[in-house]
């Protein structure tokens, strides 16, 4: 699941824990993000339809395991459903 390529992969049901920090680190696309830590990999996390950067909605699923639904692009996760788990 998942490459570096920019094909789009369809997930559905893909789990994990949400955090915020420093994604690409020593990159020239270092920033903070909010990412999902799924399957061994780190996504940023984004929603579709959503700003590519500081979306405000996101905040509240950091810390918390969730289920996603949506699409990968390279290390993105454009997520058209996000359900917090227990």
């Amino acid at each position: 699941m998942g490459n570096s390529s920019d094909s789009p992969e369809k997930v559905d049901g893909l789990t994990g824990t949400v955090a915020r920090g420093s994604f690409g680190e020593g990159s020239k696309s270092e920033r903070e993000a909010i990412w999902l830590e799924a399957d061994g990999r780190r996504l940023v996390l984004r929603r579709k339809g959503g700003p590519s950067f500081g979306d405000q909605s996101l905040e509240k699923y950091v810390g918390k395991r969730v289920k996603c639904d949506g699409f990968v692009v390279g290390y993105t996760l454009l997520a058209e459903r996000i359900e917090t788990l227990g």
